[in-house]
């Protein structure tokens, strides 16, 4: 039972990673949206 135990907290991790990871790519891509979007305002307005 102890490995089972060991096992399904590996599985909870990688999970846990994998979200975190993929969080991370999303805001990132956000993140460059965002500064193509300030970009655009500086050429059009400035």
């Amino acid at each position: 039972m102890v490995i089972l135990g060991k096992v399904i907290a590996l599985a909870v991790s990688i999970l846990t990673l994998r979200q975190l990871w993929l969080t991370n790519r999303k805001t990132k891509l956000e993140i460059k949206k965002l500064e193509l979007e300030i970009k655009k305002l500086r050429r059009g307005g400035g």
